[in-house]
């Protein structure tokens, strides 16, 4: 299933993995890279473990969720903070 859900096309923001992702970003949080959100989620650091957080990240980035002003760093858009 979550597999599924890091290759949908059109994957549901409101779907868990998203959540826990948009639950790592807040406010007060500076700019994070997949590797962040992996070890803030337990998940690891590896490439293995951050390809499918990137992958959602930049789907958050394409739905103007999270920004990145240069690649790699990630912060929630002004609307969301």
């Amino acid at each position: 299933m979550l597999e599924d859900e890091m290759t949908a096309s059109e994957p549901a923001v409101i779907s868990e993995p998203y959540q826990q992702i948009l639950a790592v970003f807040t406010p007060d949080r500076g700019a994070l890279r997949a590797e962040d959100v992996g070890q803030a989620l337990g998940i690891g650091t590896e490439p293995k473990d951050t390809e499918g957080i990137r992958a959602k990240m930049k789907r958050l980035v394409n739905r103007q969720i999270l920004t990145e002003n240069q690649p790699g760093p990630l912060t929630l858009s002004q609307k969301r903070s």
